[in-house]
């Protein structure tokens, strides 16, 4: 019988895969994977891995980070530092049938975890492994940032410091990238019988998406440099407005048909032809809203200033602008008019270490399947037995798995 935790009816269910990753774009990858159905198992030395106890923090010390990186998935907890642990990973990826052989890892010195030692159990393994740099040096999403040029073109516009974005954009996208590559080389492996051995590293997912972006490009054939723009949107117009009570707004015109629906929400008509006319510019061009667009900003911020957050609110909702209010992180998360309460993505589940929350299902919603309701996270280790059994036969405890009364007792004292 399939274990509560798989999404079994998935479209993914018959893949079977071992995640020995930690952190942010292992786990993620594996996640992505699990709310398609795959059975993905996390495999986490005695203790739990140094993300297990990462801040957001439960009242309890629970990791809030771990269980939203980790949910759909089965807990396996090993001695991983003891051979009979490291037998019992080689004999879960030696299991045979096209859907397993598959692992994810981002270990670092860890020679028995490498593509060339684990395929001597499986000669069709599928490796995927995530790095700092492509050279193998370390480093994480938050280092690799630092050389993207982003932070000197990220915040204030008088600010002349680096300022760090918050979200772990390189973790998630190589996330992503792992996740996808681990489909393509299962489709390559039931075509071809072969084997693949994948390197992702952090370091080459920015680097290559900035110049998907054009940012690359940008400073080899125009010598472009970069300036801070505050809140602006480059290369279009967009801008942050306040309401006279505070509350504030993006407004963004990307089209000839957004502009014309800000202009006229506003009442500008007459000052934008003005100054159409007297400077020989024609606003319908998107280089010329962003060219211009501190003059328009100026003649659109007193419209904003006359309202509070609720007459500007109903105004722009009964309008064509394209605009967004902002909201805080716990406006976020709960308010009714926030981005968790008004997605149809997420179920309320209740988890035995934090209680009652929202947990989200797959982002991708597909006209020929229905996802699963959410599931929380699993206990570390709560499936150990259970996995050892299902995938080996055999009920392992001592050096290689702890037994359900020892990982009770191990949390109760942690």
């Amino acid at each position: 019988m399939d274990s509560p935790q798989r999404a079994s009816n998935g479209p993914l269910a018959d893949l079977h895969i071992v995640d020995l990753s930690s952190y942010v774009a292992g786990p993620s990858a594996t996640m992505t994977l699990a709310q398609l159905g795959a059975d993905v198992i996390r495999i986490d030395p005695r203790g739990g891995a140094p993300d297990t106890r990462r801040m957001p923090l439960a009242p309890n010390g629970t990791s809030l980070y771990w269980a939203g990186l980790n949910r759909g998935k089965r807990s396996l907890e090993l001695d991983l530092r003891s051979e009979e642990g490291k037998s019992t990973v080689r004999r879960l990826l030696s299991v045979g049938g096209q859907g397993h052989g598959i692992v994810v890892t981002n270990a670092v010195g860890q020679n028995w975890l490498s593509y060339e030692e684990l395929r001597q159990v499986r000669p069709d393994l599928i490796h995927v492994h995530l790095a700092g740099r492509s050279d193998g040096s370390s480093a994480v999403d938050y280092t690799i940032n630092a050389e993207t040029g982003l932070p000197f073109i990220t915040g204030p516009v008088n600010t002349k410091e680096p300022v760090n974005h918050v979200l772990p954009a390189w973790d998630l996208l190589a996330g992503l990238h792992a996740a996808l590559a681990v489909l393509t080389a299962e489709r390559l492996r039931r075509t071809t019988g072969l084997g693949q051995s994948v390197h992702l590293n952090l370091a080459d997912v920015a680097a290559s998406t900035l110049a998907q972006l054009g940012y690359v490009a940008d400073v080899v054939v125009n010598g472009a440099h970069r300036l801070r723009e505050g809140n602006s949107l480059y290369g279009s117009y967009g801008c942050d407005f306040a309401a006279n009570d505070g509350g504030r707004f993006m407004i963004v015109a990307l089209t000839e048909r957004h502009w014309k629906a800000l202009v006229a929400l506003t009442g500008t008509q007459h000052a934008i032809a003005g100054i159409e006319s007297s400077l020989g510019i024609n606003f319908a061009e998107e280089a010329v809203r962003y060219e211009y667009r501190d003059l328009a900003s100026a003649l659109f911020a007193p419209w904003f200033a006359r309202l509070n957050s609720n007459e500007a609110r109903a105004q722009l909702e009964a309008s064509s602008v394209l605009w967004s209010e902002y909201h805080s992180v716990e406006q976020m998360a709960t308010a009714p008019h926030g981005l968790v309460r008004r997605s149809a993505l997420f179920d309320d589940v209740d988890h035995p270490d934090i209680g009652v929350y929202p947990v989200p299902r797959s982002a991708a919603t597909m006209s020929g399947w229905s996802a699963p309701a959410s599931r929380p996270a699993p206990l570390l280790g709560q499936h150990s037995d259970e996995i050892l059994d299902e995938w080996l036969g055999t009920m392992t405890t001592g050096a290689a798995a702890a037994s359900p009364l020892q990982l009770s007792a191990d949390r109760s004292g942690r």
